[in-house]
Formats: C-alpha cells, structure tokens, sequence
C-alpha cells in the first residue's frame, strides 16, 4: 500500500484544514464567551449599583427620621428647661427683689 505524495500531501491538507476549522470555532466560541460574560458583568455592575442606591436612600431616610427625633427630643427637653426656669423666676423674683431691696436700704 504505498501512497503517491500527492496523496499523502492532500491527506496533510484535510488535516490542516480540519485543524483550522477547529481553531476557527474555539475562537468563536471564546468570543461568545467573552460576549455572555460581558453582559451578565454588566447585568451584576447594574443590579448592584440599584442596590446600592436603593440602600443608600433607606439609609438617609432612615437618618432624616433619627435626626427628627433628637431634634424633637432636643426642643423638648429645651422647653422644659425654659419653664423650669420662668417657673423659678415667677417663683423667686419677689424674694430676690425683695432681698436686693433691703440689702441696699441697709448699706
């Protein structure tokens, strides 16, 4: 069974062309792969930058509302200290007044 060259030549040829039709569909699947990758990269950047602002807005609100508390606390504690001390003052005037009167009336 001896071959003539040329067969042998083009048996190396359906080889090669065999190999690069491999080649060929390797690359355009490692393109394909590139390409899904690429979008669910994109798809997880968006989902996340959602999710991100979706906390960030809980997170002001949620700080708006703590600030409105110790705010309202603030205010209220602060009225009562107001009236505490008009009450000490309605309640003590007189006296201090009198006391500072007799002191100078004294001297």
């Amino acid at each position: 069974m001896e071959q003539s060259i040329e067969e042998v030549l083009n048996r190396l040829v359906a080889v090669e062309d065999a190999a690069q039709q491999m080649r060929d569909a390797v690359d355009a699947q490692k393109k394909e792969l590139a390409a899904q990758t690429d979008e669910k990269k994109k798809a997880f950047d968006s989902m996340l930058e959602q999710q991100t602002a979706q906390r960030t807005e809980e997170l002001k609100a949620r700080m708006e509302k703590e600030k409105a508390q110790e705010l309202e606390q603030l205010q209220q504690k602060t009225q009562e200290q107001l009236r505490r001390i008009q009450n000490k003052y309605d309640t003590e005037h007189d006296r201090i007044s009198e006391e500072i009167l007799q002191s100078m009336i004294r001297t």
